[in-house]
């Protein structure tokens, strides 16, 4: 019964350290709104955030990450995109909806893009092309449509600065890598060898 715990014990610890994946954010800059940030969709309120942060994200281990809509100012068709993922989320998603990524490597920044209907885009990790960019506008943020590890606003490419054309909730979770799979499974599997071979011998 004493190895049996410890397995099942070993079984949860391999489990835990998969959740600790962290998605860091490296900052390289910040702007300052030079005009009202104002999103419809009832989520953030007028004026909430006056500036924000320029970076990148990456994971420190291996994980995954989920994008909510939270609304929109700028009425053209705006949208962000992940790899694999064909509709991403558009100006048309009602407020609230949200899509998750794949599993991504440590240290591999998390791929996703912002794009305007002017062509203009800004990708996590990549050169923004035109005056199109995004940003951080808060931390551990409370909203009506959940928690949100990050909120991050895209600023399209039509020369209004307030980062509120497109709004989304981003938060990191853990994606297990395979080895990790591969040895809960093998710790399990003794469980119940284990358990089975208890029951033979009686």
């Amino acid at each position: 019964m004493k190895k049996k715990c410890a397995l099942v014990a070993s079984a949860l610890a391999l489990a835990a350290g998969a959740s600790s994946a962290q998605l860091v954010f490296a900052p390289t800059g910040e702007v300052t709104f030079t005009q009202l940030f104002n999103p419809d969709g009832g989520v953030l309120a007028a004026g909430s955030y006056t500036a924000g942060q320029l970076g990148t994200f990456a994971f420190d281990a291996h994980g995954r990450f989920s994008l909510t809509y939270l609304g929109q100012e700028s009425a053209y068709s705006n949208r962000i995109e992940l790899p694999g993922n064909a509709g991403g989320l558009t100006e048309a998603n009602a407020v609230g909806d949200s899509i998750t990524s794949g599993a991504f490597n440590a240290g591999t920044p998390a791929s996703f893009r912002f794009v305007g209907s002017d062509g203009g885009s800004a990708g996590n990790g990549r050169p923004a092309i035109g005056h199109a960019t995004f940003v951080v506008l808060g931390t551990d943020v409370q909203t009506t449509k959940g928690s949100f590890q990050y909120l991050l606003g895209y600023n399209d490419g039509r020369n209004h600065d307030d980062w509120d054309d497109f709004v989304i909730g981003l938060n990191a979770m853990p994606a297990p890598e395979p080895q990790t799979y591969a040895l809960l499974l093998a710790g399990l599997g003794m469980v119940g060898f284990i358990g089975w071979r208890n029951r033979r011998n009686r």
